[in-house]
């Protein structure tokens, strides 16, 4: 027919048009009874972005969205706002910043410790030339060389200060310390041979090619703990409860020692 289709091949097609968008919506929609999974948005420390997110994988009754970043950077992200549920802080400072701004909900726990070391590009030499602690290591750095470290505030960067400190190093590093926004910002600047040198969490070291040149004392600085706690008003506040849970569960603690970190 001319003019195209007929009035009733018009309607017919529209009311085709209707029964398959609202198929395609029931199939997309939860159905009568059901709900959508409980999303968890989890703010950790950038050391835990491998443990987290195996961690994601075995959790059950809520999908965890992760957000990475320095325990000092995401800190002041929620005291000013960000929707986080839970939080996971290398170090108790962050904690008790977020405590005295009112952002806590409940007790924070302590579910993961660490250890501080040394690290140099893989390859670089410096294990066989005797860098075995950090007076050697300076000791052996050449002319220029640089030394990475977390800037002032971000845990892994404090307790690396706090050991040079103890040993007495503080200022004969201070010209050779390069500040990096966190820890993985260390490890990625080491392992790509920008800076001949770093200090980072054992278990940071393991997820790039880099050495590791020797293990501070743990009595040179103060302990590195991993604490996590609800926050005030979350959205997902059950499933950030049942996620605190889960860390302390023996699935977790199993994932966690895996990954090299010690437990509580």
């Amino acid at each position: 027919m001319r003019g195209g289709a007929s009035p009733f091949r018009r309607r017919a097609l529209a009311r085709a048009a209707v029964v398959g968008l609202l198929t395609s919506s029931a199939l997309a929609a939860p159905g009568r009874g059901e709900e959508a999974p409980e999303r968890v948005v989890v703010y950790a420390a950038a050391s835990l972005t491998e443990v987290v997110n195996a961690l994601g994988t075995r959790f059950e009754g809520a999908t965890l969205q992760a957000s990475f970043g320095s325990s000092s950077e995401l800190a002041r992200q929620i005291r000013d706002g960000a929707p986080a549920d839970v939080f996971l802080s290398a170090s108790p400072e962050w904690i008790d910043f977020l405590r005295e701004a009112g952002k806590l909900e409940g007790e924070a726990v302590v579910f993961a410790r660490g250890e501080l070391v040394a690290i140099v590009p893989a390859g670089s030499g410096l294990r066989e030339q005797g860098a075995v602690d950090a007076a050697a290591l300076l000791s052996r750095l050449a002319a220029g060389d640089r030394v990475a470290i977390a800037d002032a505030g971000v845990p892994a960067g404090e307790y690396a200060r706090q050991a040079l400190a103890s040993l007495g190093l503080a200022e004969a590093y201070r010209s050779r310390l390069v500040g990096q926004k966190d820890v993985r910002a260390v490890l990625n600047a080491v392992e790509k041979g920008e800076l001949q040198a770093g200090f980072v969490y054992a278990t940071d070291a393991r997820a790039a090619a880099v050495e590791v040149l020797f293990a501070f004392d743990p009595a040179s600085h103060a302990p590195i703990e991993y604490l996590a706690a609800g926050v005030r008003g979350a959205r997902g506040a059950a499933g950030a409860r049942s996620f605190l849970g889960f860390l302390r569960g023996d699935a977790a603690r199993g994932v966690l020692r895996a990954a090299g970190f010690a437990l509580p």
